[in-house]
């Protein structure tokens, strides 16, 4: 699997669609996965829908191989080469999350995107070591997260989702609370 980068890609989805719904997403409620937008053909991997309907895009991305050629190189110079390699790569994929309108404020989008990288591993060098490229994807609204910082900002979400819902539901409650008082209030003169 990890060999084949579209197979890589496959992967990364789905370790990012069982974290969704490990948190407590409902697909086709509070995320859709794979559908292109409303005003562009893009296709993000998934859109986290807000009660008030804000997307959060999400876009899983697996960069790998020179990561790996790094590791395994003997020499400083392959070393530093692969480093190189694997730098572009990551700058490329943030490339590709912000040239696709996963940004847009017509698709009524957040401010940011999130690239999710399904390998702790590769998230933690990236942090470690390419503080350039992190720097970079900031400045771009490129929120990168792996998979432990992914729970994290999707447990974020998702109990700020249920506060709304809440906030939602007691409003209601106040309402018929209201009603309530004031048929009771009808009842104690009929009594009386």
């Amino acid at each position: 699997i990890l060999s084949n980068n579209q197979l890589r890609g496959k992967y990364g989805e789905e370790v990012a669609e069982n974290l969704l719904k490990s948190v407590g997403f409902v697909k086709g409620q509070n995320y859709v996965a794979n559908e292109s937008q409303d005003t562009t053909s893009t296709r993000p991997d998934f859109t986290i829908i807000l009660p008030d309907r804000t997307k959060v895009n999400v876009d899983a991305k697996f960069p790998l191989q020179a990561l790996i050629k790094h590791q395994e190189s003997e020499s400083k110079q392959e070393k530093e080469r692969y480093l190189r390699e694997f730098t572009s790569d990551v700058k490329q994929k943030i490339k590709q999350v912000t040239t696709r309108d996963y940004i847009n404020p017509e698709e009524k989008t957040v401010d940011f995107v999130i690239m999710f990288i399904p390998n702790e591993m590769i998230f933690s060098f990236i942090y470690d070591r390419l503080n350039e490229v992190w720097d970079e994807a900031m400045k771009k609204k490129v929120i990168m997260a792996g998979p432990f910082s992914f729970t994290a900002i999707l447990r974020m979400i998702f109990q700020s989702y249920k506060n709304f819902k809440y906030q939602e539901n007691l409003y209601d409650i106040i309402k018929l609370i209201k009603v309530f008082e004031q048929e009771y209030g009808k009842f104690n003169i009929a009594l009386d």
